[in-house]
């Protein structure tokens, strides 16, 4: 579906209809090429992107299918031998409960990648409408690292969620060895949650969680993870989340745990004004299985307060 920036015809006719609207503005050729080479690398660094998000949709497909799959079966198994199996239920009873969550968390992860793809698309559909689009959106991105996350710190501050998102998401692909990373994978966690889209941010989240274990950054995502559920209303695993952030292996601040234990304290009173998971005996499976591969970290960013619905 891609059309060529480069296609001589294309460019001479566009040059040419709008000379008489540029006038003495119009670049010479050496700079305009200098310009269009740059978008056809930006356009080749997008569908490798593309590609990339491709597979990973795939692969988290293929995992939420054969989660799903065994889930079937081991509940299958669990309603048909209770009378039976003895001892052996309680394993049993385990084993769903991992599995719901697994699947649970793979469903966050393919929601974030499959927003993150129609996002990547509609950027590139957006950028060929003209040469002189192309052009401008190109040079739109800062070329130096530090600048790069200034602008998408800048924009975050701004509540411009969806163009720090793809500034952050550009530190990432350029940078994948940067020590902040993990943070900029956060940032973008950030700004699908300041747009009230959780289940994008939870997946976010929990790639942190899984993927950079280690990272200071951890005790955040852990966090918001917990206010995330909450916004969802599935507070059995939100305080799964808020009580990683208080355990003993945890490095969080004390700001990080001061918050959690409130958050905990005001999802164990509620009364159905935030919770929605109260009569789910099974509820509560995704942060479990989450948060029991966080490991010890640290803290670097203060956290907020969740607010209850209205």
């Amino acid at each position: 579906m891609k059309r060529s920036l480069l296609n001589q015809a294309g460019c001479a006719a566009f040059v040419i209809g709008l000379a008489p609207l540029l006038g003495g503005c119009l670049t010479l050729k050496p700079q305009h090429d200098e310009l269009a080479a740059k978008v056809a690398k930006l356009e080749a660094q997008t569908d490798d992107r593309s590609a990339k998000l491709d597979e990973e949709i795939e692969a988290a497909e293929k995992t939420l299918a054969d989660l799903k799959e065994k889930l079937a079966e081991a509940e299958k198994l669990l309603r048909g031998s209770q009378a039976g199996l003895g001892a052996r239920m309680d394993d049993v009873e385990i084993q769903v409960m991992e599995l719901r969550g697994a699947a649970e968390n793979a469903e966050f992860v393919a929601s974030a990648t499959n927003l993150a793809l129609q996002e990547l698309r509609g950027d590139v559909d957006a950028r060929v409408s003209s040469l002189e689009t192309k052009l401008n959106e190109a040079t739109s991105i800062p070329e130096g690292k530090t600048d790069l996350w200034a602008e998408a710190e800048r924009l975050l501050k701004k509540r411009e969620y969806k163009q720090s998102r793809r500034l952050f998401r550009t530190y990432v692909s350029r940078y994948p060895d940067d020590a902040k990373l993990a943070e900029a994978m956060f940032k973008v966690g950030l700004t699908f949650y300041g747009e009230r889209d959780y289940k994008s941010a939870l997946g976010e989240f929990y790639r942190i969680i899984q993927e950079q274990p280690d990272s200071p950054i951890v005790p955040d995502a852990l966090y918001y993870s917990g206010l995330g559920f909450a916004k969802l209303g599935q507070c059995k695993n939100a305080i799964a989340y808020f009580g990683a952030v208080l355990g003993d292996q945890s490095n969080a601040s004390e700001q990080h745990r001061k918050q959690a234990e409130s958050q905990i304290a005001l999802l164990e009173k509620d009364s159905g004004d935030i919770c929605y998971d109260k009569e789910d005996a099974g509820a509560g499976a995704a942060g479990k299985q989450a948060t029991d591969k966080a490991t010890a970290t640290t803290t670097t960013a203060a956290p907020k307060k969740a607010t209850r619905k209205k």
